[in-house]
């Protein structure tokens, strides 16, 4: 049975226990950390926030539904875990067992999903790199100190587009411009 079968299991409003029991998702959600890169972050939410944070995505206020069908729709089996510095959603696709990861950009009206990792497990060692990647970089003035090298970005963003089966990188290479 899916992760998605179990966290439904035929009810509209998510049973996030299943999701929790996930190995993989566990795993990732108790290690990971937040990263900050100059003007660029990624906030991990903590295990217990996972539900209330899908508040304005998958449920409204008072617990109904906004999930839809149609192209633009939130979609059912989507679940945030973070968001960056511009309060975009970064969410897993539960319907998928390797759980990848997507962003889509908030305050448009619709909602269009970008891959940025086709594993969670992909994912927690982008974060991992990045961790790297900020060392004395963690805030605007570091970064202006000590910007990351061309070779550096050339080699981060190789190394994620290689690990993620040739995925487009354009979000990460946004993530890294730091203007």
């Amino acid at each position: 049975m899916s992760i998605f079968s179990k966290l439904f299991n035929g009810n509209e409003k998510p049973n996030f226990n299943a999701l929790f029991e996930n190995e993989n998702f566990k795993n990732f959600i108790s290690k990971a950390e937040d990263i900050s890169l100059g003007y660029s972050e990624i906030n991990i939410f903590k295990l217990e926030n996972i539900e209330k944070e899908q508040i304005g995505y998958s449920v409204s206020e008072n617990g109904k539904s906004l999930t839809g069908n149609k192209n633009g729709d939130w979609k059912k089996n989507w679940v945030v875990i973070a968001t960056d510095n511009m309060d975009d959603p970064i969410f897993v696709d539960i319907e998928n067992q390797n759980l990848p990861v997507f962003i889509a950009e908030h305050g448009n009206g619709e909602w269009e999903e970008n891959y940025i990792a086709i594993s969670i497990e992909n994912f927690s060692q982008i974060l991992n790199d990045l961790k790297q990647l900020s060392i004395k970089r963690e805030n605007p003035v570091q970064i202006e100190k000590n910007p990351i090298s061309e070779s550096e970005l050339e080699m981060f963003l190789s190394k994620t587009k290689e690990e993620n089966k040739g995925m487009d990188v354009e979000y990460w290479e946004i993530f890294l411009e730091n203007d």
